[in-house]
């Protein structure tokens, strides 16, 4: 896919979430930091997407998810795809993976060189990174 394609599509889902943000279907994650919330970070062909622990918001991002296909004549390999829980989600995991298709990742992971955890990063965390 040409780099001007991959923009334009890109930027659909993200348009499609935002959209579903502003109608109250999805909300995003720590909304007291960034306003709306965090919802997606996209790199690349790698996109992470973020939703609250909540039955309905993921039922609504499945349902946006197979839109998006649909629109774009793209298919997401949720087969590749993982999900990560925490907290009081982590219980309900096996719905989640079932609803997506998808596996459970685990903690802690590597996404681009940095560490993915629930603890804040270090200095020595980021000398990946720079190296």
């Amino acid at each position: 896919m040409s780099p001007i394609l991959f923009n334009i599509v890109a930027d659909m889902l993200t348009l499609l979430i935002n959209r579903a943000k502003a109608d109250g279907q999805i909300r995003g994650v720590i909304p007291h930091l960034i306003d709306d919330g965090l919802s997606i970070l996209q790199y690349a062909d790698d996109t992470i997407i973020f939703i609250d622990h909540d039955l309905e918001q993921a039922k609504n991002l499945k349902l946006l998810l197979c839109a998006f296909e649909q629109l774009s004549g793209l298919k997401i390999n949720f087969h590749k795809s993982e999900i990560f829980c925490y907290g009081a989600a982590k219980e309900m995991e096996p719905y989640y993976t079932t609803l997506f298709r998808c596996n459970a990742g685990e903690y802690p992971f590597r996404y681009l060189g940095i560490p993915m955890h629930h603890r804040q990063l270090l200095s020595f965390d980021w000398r990946k990174v720079e190296e």
